[in-house]
């Protein structure tokens, strides 16, 4: 078993590859956001320590906030520290395209080096198809 400490090592190691741009804050990609093991364990010691709760909506609390993320708070992003890989690949990916970035993107090489290192260490926690959401699912 990965101790914290080392989850989140291996965690901020794939994150650097991601590279960042400036971000409008117009919050397309927002809305229901999925997550992995390591991150769950993050995540909820970030909300902890800062007494903060954990949030699933249902499919009506999206739409009553227009299909906004909970965590989003006054325009901006409340556990963006821990943020999730999916939010920090938005913009970066052809999968996930941002209208206001068209610089920087990552290469096909660096998606697939960030998605094996990831995948490694969900192997490594025996947590591969473990998937968390800020939506119910019934």
């Amino acid at each position: 078993m990965l101790s914290k400490r080392e989850i989140k090592k291996r965690l901020e190691d794939i994150y650097s590859q991601i590279p960042s741009f400036d971000c409008k804050h117009c919050h397309q990609c927002e809305g229901p956001i999925v997550w992995f093991e390591p991150e769950e364990i993050m995540i909820r010691d970030y909300l902890k320590k800062h007494n903060m709760k954990y949030l699933k909506w249902s499919k009506e609390q999206f739409e009553r906030n227009k299909n906004k993320c909970p965590y989003l708070k006054k325009g901006r992003c409340s556990i963006y520290e821990v943020r999730p890989i999916v939010c920090r690949l938005q913009g970066v990916v052809p999968d996930l395209p941002c209208k206001h970035n068209k610089n920087v993107m990552m290469s096909k090489e660096d998606i697939v080096k960030v998605k094996k290192e990831m995948d490694d260490l969900l192997r490594a926690m025996d947590a591969v198809g473990l998937i968390y959401s800020t939506k119910k699912y019934l």
